[in-house]
């Protein structure tokens, strides 16, 4: 019983003790967190966050997989880069953090078209009519020869 009563005086006294004559010890009130996502993005295409609170930073978990750019202290991009999902957080100027979300890089466009020729892809993007339009994971010979031309056409 002595016990019970010193473990429910020390529950009480402990948190005074600690204050001091200022009162008790104050919560740590967390900042109200902004509703965003699971944020999802096309590969290769940006979409913009408008987000209601400051922005100060950002983290993401895995930039191979999504850029996110800071453009103004309320707007973000977020640019797919290769399919998967990654972490979003955004800081605000009090250094809390009131996004925490997922980014999904996709491919769902209506035009996009892949051939599998002996198990290697080659993508095809038909608006309207089907032009080679290389993407992750098609065959590397394929994807090499456009991306070269397409360099070269640049120049």
């Amino acid at each position: 019983m002595k016990h019970i009563l010193m473990t429910i005086l020390l529950g009480v006294a402990a948190p005074l003790a600690i204050a001091g004559e200022g009162g008790p010890v104050q919560q740590v009130i967390e900042a109200p967190r902004q509703e965003v996502g699971p944020v999802i993005v096309q590969l290769e295409e940006s979409i913009p966050l408008i987000m209601s609170d400051n922005i100060a930073g950002i983290s993401i978990g895995t930039s191979r997989i999504a850029d996110v750019i800071v453009h103004d202290q309320n707007t973000l991009f977020v640019t797919g880069k290769a399919y998967g999902s990654t972490s979003l957080h955004v800081i605000d100027t009090l250094g809390n953090v009131v996004v925490d979300t997922t980014i999904h890089v996709v491919d769902a466009s209506p035009t996009r078209l892949r051939v599998n020729r002996a198990g290697s892809d080659y993508s095809m993007d038909c608006t309207p009519n089907c032009q080679a339009a290389p993407n992750i994971g098609d065959n590397a010979d394929y994807y090499q020869s456009i991306i070269s031309q397409a360099r070269d056409s640049g120049q």
